[in-house]
């Protein structure tokens, strides 16, 4: 018989200091010492238990063929200090070095993908538009929310990320420890945009838009460092806490 988790089309691979088995459903604020872990959700089970949104009602799962995805029905106003407000986060403890993969179709001009997830007011987003930020100065970058209004920290002179409104794949890379961080788009062998940045080094990952709608497929994170504490420095608990 096929499991829940079979059916959910996503795949979890945790090597713990401990045998623990941890569930995806339910976000544990304090997980386990944890190492290594992967994710995958191609959204194939119609459903979207892996995931914590703002407004549940504004998302849903879609499909063209064999492909299925997740779909933004509807955004929403940014917040104050002005941020984007309107993604979806995975639901896994933080985690410090990391690769993430998905597939982004944008409805309007731009997407983003959110990682270094601290809370409402602390992480990192790459925004991915049609145009250069040279032109829109919000827009094509990398951005951080520190507890005032979204700052520009890379891409000003890039050229668009998302070209036209076809399916492009986006892969974000970070180092934790030199602070690295660097976005490519397609098959590009050197990053879109890249810079150093250790503000937070310890967060969570999601995907959304600024103010807009769109799509995401096929979404993979590798990461490292599981179980570390948000915040400005990581915090690695030992191996005998829980």
């Amino acid at each position: 018989m096929t499991s829940p988790r079979d059916r959910a089309g996503i795949w979890l691979v945790l090597l713990a200091a401990t045998a623990v088995p941890i569930a995806l459903a339910a976000y544990a604020p304090t997980p386990p010492v944890l190492k290594t872990m992967t994710f995958r959700d191609d959204f194939s089970s119609g459903n979207l238990d892996a995931w914590q949104f703002p407004y549940p009602e504004d998302w849903e799962i879609l499909s063209e063929g064999p492909l299925h995805y997740l779909h933004m029905k509807r955004n929403r106003e940014p917040g104050v200090p002005r941020r984007p407000l309107q993604f979806a986060l995975a639901k896994l403890p933080p985690f410090g070095s990391f690769k993430l993969e998905a597939r982004v179709r944008r409805e309007g001009t731009s997407m983003i993908v959110v990682f270094g997830y601290v809370d409402t007011l602390h992480f990192y987003y790459a925004h991915l538009s049609k145009d250069r930020g040279a032109q829109q100065p919000v827009h094509n970058g990398i951005f951080i929310v520190n507890g005032e209004p979204r700052k520009r920290i890379a891409g000003i002179d890039a050229p668009p990320a998302l070209p036209d409104q076809q399916w492009h794949r986006v892969r974000v890379i970070r180092d934790m420890f030199n602070g690295l961080i660097q976005v490519f788009m397609d098959d590009q062998q050197a990053p879109l945009f890249s810079v150093s940045d250790r503000t937070f080094t310890c967060g969570r990952a999601g995907l959304g838009s600024f103010d807009e709608t769109g799509d995401f497929a096929d979404v993979q994170i590798a990461a490292d460092n599981v179980g570390c504490i948000p915040g400005p420095k990581v915090g690695i608990r030992p191996a005998d806490q829980h």
